[in-house]
């Protein structure tokens, strides 16, 4: 690949796929048609055996790496830092899969898509997706591409959690999983965090049970809810450092006040309400010990090799919690992998410090 593409990693646009007879729910619900918006990267070889998925967290979207056009002022993808050429998982060698799961605002059917039957938004009556349908989305999306084994499937946080249930639901489909900062199950700390946030979505008054669309104006729930949730991202050490008890200019408001602020406002931009309170639920009621037995009962057809990633700081996932799963693993007799990484920055760890990701997760993948 030419050096000036490799710089620049220009994206190919997103691609739909369209499920005319509609993509029925765990719950039960259909909607027809269903579009599934998805982005690949690099090359499918021959044999089509080079594919790894990589999942997405509740925030990001299937644009998982590179950039769409050279533009300064345009983002790369939210894992850019660890997909690319010459990069973790490197494009040279990996055909890359990204799937935006259903619930999610960014380009498959959503709450906020318009219901061709009453040509309004879904928004109440939109299903609750669980995990178990953001996995078996996407292997819609790699039965259309006509891939029928993965080298590895590959995420963190939400995105770490769909990993674990692909390792449940189709343990054969993959030669290895790449699980970060995530763990079975959401402890009930995360989960009380989750609630409060869901609450102040749902007792905002403009939020109407969930059907407000029309009104361009963000809602205020969303936007304290957010920063509810950024707060399980960040850590005392990561707030202390870059806050600390320092005020803004010469007002009396603190930093982190001022940056909780600009985090919400942006945040309830760019994302869609519904959406936000459907997938962090699905977050919540995934229990891999709950719905199969035991975790051990979870993984026991799961034989590929398994690589954990915990981070000393997360709130949200805990290392005992990567722990469980290890344990549940390597119990059915399976070899696992746990780096558990010393960062001051928490949850948010695998999103921002790649150069404590990229080497572990190269190495990982130059052993299948």
């Amino acid at each position: 690949m030419p050096q000036l593409l490799q710089n620049t990693f220009i994206s190919a646009p997103p691609k739909d796929l369209v499920l005319q007879d509609g993509f029925r729910f765990t719950t039960g619900e259909t909607i027809a048609p269903f579009t599934i918006r998805y982005e690949t990267f690099g090359e499918l070889n021959a044999d089509r055996s080079n594919a790894i998925l990589v999942c997405h967290a509740l925030s990001a979207s299937a644009h998982a790496a590179g950039k769409y056009t050279e533009s300064e002022d345009e983002r790369p993808g939210w894992w850019d830092g660890l997909v690319g050429y010459g990069k973790g998982i490197d494009l040279e060698k990996y055909f890359v899969v990204c799937a935006n799961f259903p619930g999610s605002c960014f380009g498959t059917t959503a709450p906020a898509s318009i219901d061709p039957r009453s040509g309004r938004p879904y928004g109440s009556r939109y299903p609750w997706p669980r995990i178990e349908d953001m996995v078996h989305a996407e292997k819609l999306v790699l039965d259309h591409l006509g891939i029928r084994h993965l080298r590895s499937i590959a995420g963190g946080s939400l995105g770490g959690m769909q990993v674990l249930m692909w390792a449940a639901l189709y343990p054969e489909f993959a030669d290895s999983i790449m699980a970060m900062a995530c763990g079975a199950a959401v402890p009930v700390q995360g989960i009380a965090w989750h609630v409060i946030g869901r609450k102040m979505v749902e007792s905002d008054a403009r939020f109407n049970g969930g059907d407000y669309y029309g009104n361009p104006e963000p809602l205020r729930g969303l936007q304290i809810a957010r920063m509810v949730g950024h707060m399980t991202y960040l850590s005392a050490e990561a707030l202390q450092s870059k806050f600390g008890r320092r005020r803004r200019g010469t007002t009396r408001q603190f930093e982190i006040d001022s940056y909780f602020e600009y985090q919400g406002q942006k945040f309830a931009t760019q994302y869609d309400a519904n959406s936000y309170i459907r997938v962090q639920a699905a977050m919540d009621e995934m229990d891999l010990a709950e719905q199969f037995g035991s975790l051990e009962l979870a993984f026991a057809k799961w034989r590929g090799e398994t690589f954990l990633i915990s981070f000393s700081t997360d709130w949200l996932f805990p290392m005992a919690e990567v722990d469980r799963v290890e344990q549940a693993i390597r119990a059915n007799g399976t070899h696992v992998r746990h780096d558990r990484i010393a960062s001051p920055n928490g949850h948010d760890t695998f999103l921002i410090d790649y150069d404590w990701i990229t080497g572990p997760v190269r190495a990982f993948l130059s052993t299948l």
